[in-house]
């Protein structure tokens, strides 16, 4: 057993994730990808083994305290694959998508996916709001975004792709929690609402929370709008 192995079990132990002994190998296999592909290329700015076990495969995880019954998942603006890619690993029944805009994020990806032999995962190089209105509209159980952007984006992007009774599933901080009222007007007028708040700690024993919007009804057809449009649309929030 590595040493990473034994770290990262009592990561997983500390925030209460309860891992089946095969995940680890794959963990292993991500983290040692993930650290030679940063020497050359700007993945991710956390670096060091403690730092990705924590910040990148706990925080990842920590999605299933606030859900866990879905079959489908899709991971917007998912980078260097998180949290969609270590939900696979430990739920590996999950039919999963990847959305990442920049191409030497997803030949990562494409690369990572081949030593785990994930051969069912789909990655689209395309910015997801591009895709809002194609065959993905409202196809999956939860959609994930993690640290992408602000508020307002976050739900005109992500809502159109979640099913009816669906989650949108937004990983946030204390900042954003305290603003998340001036947004619910147009929460509402993309279908959905707020159901629940999901506080957690890491290492660090900063609070983060998990906001899980649920998908109430069909998404407004003219949704997502262009990115430039939602860009737009913004100084209407910030005046609020």
């Amino acid at each position: 057993m590595s040493t990473f192995t034994e770290k990262l079990r009592d990561a997983f132990n500390a925030a209460s994730l309860q891992i089946d002994e095969e995940s680890f190998p794959y963990f292993e296999i991500y983290k040692n990808t993930l650290m030679e592909w940063n020497n050359s290329i700007n993945l991710t700015a956390i670096r060091d083994e403690e730092g990705i076990i924590y910040k990148h495969f706990v925080d990842s995880l920590m999605l299933l305290k606030a859900i866990d019954n879905f079959s489908s998942l899709l991971d917007i603006g998912s980078g260097a694959g998180f949290p969609g890619l270590p939900l696979k690993i430990v739920r590996r029944d999950i039919t999963l998508s990847l959305i990442e805009s920049q191409r030497k994020k997803t030949m990562f990806l494409e690369i990572l996916l081949e030593k785990l032999s994930f051969m069912d995962v789909k990655v689209y190089n395309v910015r997801a709001e591009e895709l809002g209105k194609s065959e993905l509209r409202e196809s999956f159980d939860v959609v994930t975004e993690r640290e992408l952007g602000k508020f307002p984006i976050n739900v005109e992007i992500g809502l159109p792709f979640v099913k009816l009774g669906g989650y949108l599933a937004l990983y946030k901080g204390e900042k954003d929690l305290e603003t998340i009222d001036i947004y619910k007007p147009l929460i509402e007028e993309l279908s959905g609402s707020v159901e629940r708040i999901v506080p957690y700690k890491l290492n660090d024993g900063k609070t983060r929370y998990i906001i899980l919007i649920k998908k109430e009804w069909h998404t407004p057809s003219r949704y997502p709008r262009t990115y430039s449009a939602i860009l737009k649309s913004l100084k209407k929030w910030e005046k609020v």
